[in-house]
């Protein structure tokens, strides 16, 4: 189908149904929302759901422009599906067919398309799909995204968006609405670390950088919450556990991560998803990136910080600084595409950041 074609079928329908494929990770859900914001303003009538990952159900349900949620109980990516047996994946996948095909959904739009959810979606009988060209199932669509991800120069929240243009809609950014959830917060206005990272997904700044930030935060009279999940709690505990004024926060849901960064002064973090939770939230924020291109800031930016007067979640009544400046990567003669780990002489890269650069960045927020 042409796009000319999608849009005129979306626009004769009374309300149509459309599923938006998101099912990897937090950042990669959080930089989805703007296409169901965008689809919302261009199709009033329209409900648009979800599919996302399980564990991200209850975040998603905090955006209104989400209409409902489809949780993949993690039987669609590859790197999810080895958590389960043969047997128990089959038992999930046809609960999860049986869904989607009750749902009628007419159409799904595929921000993130691996082969099991793309025939997954065909099975279920919705009549208008779109997704990728550039993959060997393309044949599961019907109507096409042509803009190549791996050489574009737009960030990623903008790729997803150039995806409406298969629909017939324009890629317009809207920034979505986080309603957030209820959250203790401290007792005076604070500032969010997340300073520890596993992953390999990007290079991280160096956690006794973290602990000279919260120093100076701390020298501002400013609180500090340090947080991660369970497995870094020994970790946190061992940089921060013995410093009044700091807290040590492990055990959050992500809408309990989201309540607190969400009324935090500032938080400061590696390039992840509470890094992406802050640029939603409108919460000023400090990141740190690696400069290849597969993981820079260019690429995996955090959502244009909303304006006071915007009608987004800004609450702290800031304009913003150009990004460049809170999303912070270092600079070296070397132009790299993917990271080549210890194999490179600047490795680690995002380590070479200093501390008064990071402190400036806060600056540059009107914090420190």
């Amino acid at each position: 189908m042409t796009p000319a074609a999608v849009k005129t079928r979306l626009e004769s329908m009374a309300a149509p149904r459309i599923l938006l494929v998101r099912n990897d990770g937090l950042g990669d859900l959080i930089l989805t929302l703007p296409v169901a914001a965008s689809i919302k303003a261009q199709l009033p009538r329209a409900t648009v759901s979800l599919l996302a990952a399980s564990p991200l159900a209850g975040l998603a349900r905090l955006a209104p422009q989400v209409d409902g949620v489809v949780e993949d109980p993690g039987v669609l990516l590859k790197r999810h599906r080895g958590n389960h047996s043969p047997q128990e994946q089959a038992r999930l996948l046809a609960g999860l067919e049986d869904r989607l095909t009750a749902e009628k959904f007419d159409l799904a739009l595929f921000a993130y398309a691996e082969a099991a959810s793309a025939a997954l979606v065909w099975r279920a009988g919705v009549a208008v799909r779109s997704g990728p060209l550039r993959r060997t199932f393309f044949w599961r669509f019907n109507t096409w995204q042509k803009t190549s991800r791996k050489n574009s120069p737009w960030p990623e929240y903008r790729l997803n968006l150039e995806s409406l243009t298969s629909l017939g809609l324009a890629p317009e950014y809207h920034h979505p609405v986080l309603v957030l959830p209820p959250f203790l917060e401290p007792g005076s206005p604070y500032v969010v670390l997340h300073p520890y990272k596993r992953n390999t997904t990007a290079l991280s700044w160096p956690l006794h950088n973290f602990v000279a930030l919260a120093d100076h935060f701390l020298s501002l009279g400013l609180a500090v919450v340090a947080v991660g999940d369970g497995q870094d709690r020994p970790v946190l505990d061992s940089a921060f556990g013995q410093k009044p004024g700091v807290r040590v926060e492990t055990g959050l849901d992500w809408p309990g991560l989201a309540g607190l960064i969400g009324r935090a002064k500032l938080f400061v973090g590696n390039s992840s998803g509470p890094l992406h939770l802050a640029g939603w939230s409108g919460t000023p924020h400090v990141g740190f990136f690696p400069q290849n291109r597969v993981s820079a800031p260019s690429r995996w930016q955090t959502l244009p910080h909303p304006l006071p007067a915007s009608g987004g979640p800004n609450t702290h009544g800031l304009q913003p600084p150009a990004p460049g400046q809170y999303l912070l990567a270092p600079d070296f003669p070397k132009r790299c595409v993917t990271c080549e780990m210890d194999r490179c002489p600047h490795f680690n890269c995002v380590a070479s950041i200093p501390v008064e650069r990071a402190v400036a960045a806060c600056r540059a927020w009107g914090i420190g």
